[in-house]
């Protein structure tokens, strides 16, 4: 009788190993308090090999960057596709947990994209596609009767940009008014909150049902 050994895992490559030490230490320190040796160290690598895989610390950043617009697409491109109100609610929680993962870009939005052309430009795109996803996505619960037609024109353009605003900048305002604790069901009821009023009677009672689930929505 033979045995079965599996087969160890293939060593984790030093450019992952840099990525993964440099998100967790921009998350705990912030992008501007992180230098090169501290993700060496982090990483057990030297900065000669840092430098081998990426040019500086903004390509790292840029590097970064790049994974977590790629995340969030793939969220989108699963839950666009029938955006019933409970795939819209395990978006809204899946969003904010990708987003505790790279917080450290949340918190600081504004100065990366003004120190980082590269991320300013990539970035504005991706919050440009985000909002039409979004639009599209209203415009599917308006025609199965979940949401109102839209009361005035332009309005669910207003709406989208305004979920993406509340969802994106939501870390800041809690740390801006005092408020250490991110926790999800402030989050979630904070989208939410933007999307309620627009609701037909066969979307409250969806909504209702919504709450039901095991995935712990309030509001």
């Amino acid at each position: 009788i033979h045995s079965f050994i599996p087969s160890p895992p293939p060593p984790m490559s030093n450019k992952i190993k840099i990525l993964e030490a440099a998100l967790r230490l921009f998350n705990r320190d912030g992008f501007v308090n992180v230098r090169l040796q501290h993700i060496a160290d982090e990483a057990v690598v030297s900065v000669g090999n840092i430098a081998y895989h990426f040019p500086g610390k903004d390509a790292i950043l840029l590097a970064i960057y790049e994974e977590l617009a790629r995340k969030q697409k793939e969220l989108l491109a699963e839950y666009r596709v029938v955006p019933l109100f409970d795939n819209i609610g395990r978006l809204i929680r899946r969003t904010f947990l990708l987003q505790q993962a790279y917080i450290f870009f949340y918190l600081d939005t504004l100065e990366l994209v003004r120190a980082n052309a590269s991320i300013a430009e990539a970035h504005r795109q991706h919050i440009s596609w985000q909002v039409a996803q979004l639009e599209t996505m209203f415009s599917f619960n308006v025609a199965r009767g979940a949401m109102v037609a839209e009361p005035i024109e332009g309005l669910y353009g207003q709406l989208a940009l305004q979920f993406w605003m509340t969802s994106d900048f939501w870390f800041t305002q809690q740390l801006t008014r005092g408020i250490g604790k991110f926790e999800e069901q402030g989050y979630q009821q904070a989208v939410w909150a933007l999307l309620i009023p627009y609701f037909t009677e066969m979307g409250r009672r969806e909504y209702g049902q919504m709450l039901q689930s095991p995935y712990d929505f309030f509001f």
